[in-house]
């Protein structure tokens, strides 16, 4: 009896630990949440901000891209992809209204899809375009 039960403890303990120790939702969790400081620093500071996407990770900087404002976030080994609509600059910036731009003087047309992947698991971050609302899943 002891047995049986230790065998089914041990499977559920077993379903409950992620096998490569990537937390995706957890993740793109993160990455909604600096998109939306990112629109939130542009408001409150009156000026744009932009946050900057690469394969496997992403870092808040002034408008520009020259000086960070935060550290960047690595996702390795998770990948970060499908900008859908492609994001040409591979960034969002922000004006001081909350208003997303794809660069300088466009501002996004359409919703963005930002895809995360890991270990066959995906999940998609969305920016809608005017008011740069951020939607997870």
């Amino acid at each position: 009896m002891v047995m049986v039960l230790l065998g089914v403890l041990t499977a559920i303990a077993s379903m409950r630990m992620p096998g490569d120790g990537i937390n995706v939702g957890a993740q793109a969790e993160q990455l909604a949440s600096d998109i939306r400081y990112t629109q939130s620093l542009a408001m409150s500071r009156g000026q744009r901000f932009r946050i900057n996407f690469a394969a496997n990770s992403y870092q808040i900087t002034d408008v520009s891209g020259a000086t960070p404002i935060t550290a960047a976030v690595t996702l390795a080994p998770t990948v970060l992809s499908g900008y859908n609509p492609p994001l040409t600059n591979s960034y969002l910036a922000y004006d001081s209204l909350g208003v997303p731009y794809t660069d300088p003087t466009t501002a996004l047309a359409a919703q963005v899809a930002l895809t995360l992947t890991s270990g066959g698991e995906a999940i998609t971050v969305r920016v809608a375009p005017q008011t740069g609302r951020v939607q997870v899943p």
